[in-house]
């Protein structure tokens, strides 16, 4: 997904939009790895193939930051809290 969201930056700055509000969980996934609370990425994400590290994370805001678009990542809660219940 990493070349997904690069791509949707690169669409975005050509189109001059430069916020991407990035809803980093949701009530079926937990996708973002912290790891002072690894269990949560890893039992509430899709798949191990479908997780974000904190890596992943400076690098797509970096991306973007080059592209002109400023990220907002958001943690919704209570919300979307389902998959944390996993974790």
């Amino acid at each position: 997904p990493l070349n997904t969201l690069k791509a949707a930056i690169r669409s975005m700055s050509m189109v001059k939009f430069n916020v991407l509000h990035w809803h980093l969980t949701d009530s079926q996934s937990f996708p973002l790895h912290f790891r002072s609370a690894p269990r949560l990425s890893e039992r509430g994400a899709f798949s191990p193939a479908e997780r974000y590290t904190s890596g992943d994370v400076a690098d797509i805001v970096n991306y973007a930051r080059l592209h002109g678009v400023r990220v907002i990542p958001e943690l919704d809660f209570p919300g979307h809290a389902e998959s944390w219940c996993n974790g």
